[in-house]
């Protein structure tokens, strides 16, 4: 029942009526701001200000995928970069983290390797990651492809995300190792088949530790994205097997999700970094939040009846 469950948020997130009535009511707005920062750049910094102070760093997201004109592809781009700017101007630890159907990969991959190459200089101006998230199974192998490309123009500071529920990714793991990429390694959160990704929390949690594995003795500079204690701690004991130190890797959570934790993990020494999102184009992350804590969906379906 929790998978089913889990599915059917993601593809409600799909969901264009749903969406409407959600984005437009007061407490679904408010239950969705644990989550996302808020709608502006401002909203999003002010909150990347707040983890700094508690000695985190922070991958900034611009919420948005998927887009259907060149034109919402370059103004995604300028928001993206506008971003970065700010970060530099303030000596904000934080990079940003991009989707590349934002940047109209499913529209032309010239495009979206030029906008990436845009985000791209301007992180390295300041010092910092570029992530690119990783999304539906439809552009996975166009993603992979495209660190490949970037890292071989010189952009030695971008990688991306890569999900452990899917049957790929631990050759992906080897494969963006050996281009270079520092890899962001999650379970993943998009509705696939069978035939393409594991369907058990068993089985993507032993994907999850092989892929961690991997990385800790080959990787660059891995980033481990989990809220999941046993994995955690699995990381801990391998990472310390490997004679690895608290400087050579980091855990990553998402903002709204086990801030206890997270203090808990800097407090002990470990880096951690936060995924801020920000943007008016939350409900799709919003759903797929939802699905990967189902304890939050009795609220929201009373939210709905609120009036």
């Amino acid at each position: 029942m929790p998978d089913l469950l889990r599915n059917l948020l993601i593809r409600a997130g799909e969901n264009k009526p749903l969406a409407k009535q959600v984005t437009s009511r007061r407490l679904t707005r408010s239950l969705a701001l644990r989550f996302v920062a808020g709608e502006t750049l401002d909203d999003g910094l002010a909150v990347t200000r707040r983890q700094a102070a508690k000695g985190k760093t922070v991958t900034l997201d611009f919420l948005g995928e998927s887009v259907t004109s060149q034109d919402d592809a370059r103004a995604a781009a300028k928001v993206i970069v506008e971003a970065v700017g700010r970060i530099g101007e303030e000596g904000l630890p934080a990079g940003v983290s991009v989707k590349p159907t934002q940047l109209g990969l499913k529209l032309s991959e010239e495009l979206c390797t030029e906008l990436c190459c845009d985000v791209a200089e301007a992180t390295a101006r300041i010092g910092e990651h570029l992530t690119l998230d990783m999304e539906g199974r439809d552009v996975t192998e166009a993603t992979v492809a495209l660190v490949e490309r970037l890292q071989q123009a010189g952009h030695a500071h971008v990688g991306c995300a890569v999900q452990s529920y899917l049957r790929r990714t631990r050759a992906d793991v080897e494969r963006l190792s050996r281009a270079g990429a520092s890899l962001r390694l999650c379970k993943g959160a998009y509705a696939e088949p069978e035939r393409v990704a594991y369907q058990s929390r068993t089985q993507v949690n032993a994907s999850y530790a092989e892929c961690a594995d991997y990385l800790l003795a080959h990787g660059n500079y891995p980033r481990i994205a989990t809220h999941d204690d046993r994995l955690i701690d699995h990381v801990k004991v391998v990472a310390n097997r490997f004679g690895l130190s608290r400087d050579d890797f980091e855990f990553q959570m998402l903002h709204g999700v086990r801030a206890s934790l997270q203090d808990a993990l800097v407090a002990d020494g470990y880096r951690l970094r936060v995924y801020v999102p920000f943007g008016h184009q939350w409900y799709p992350y919003f759903m797929r939040r939802l699905a990967e804590r189902p304890a939050n969906v009795l609220f929201f379906l009373r939210s709905l009846r609120d009036t």
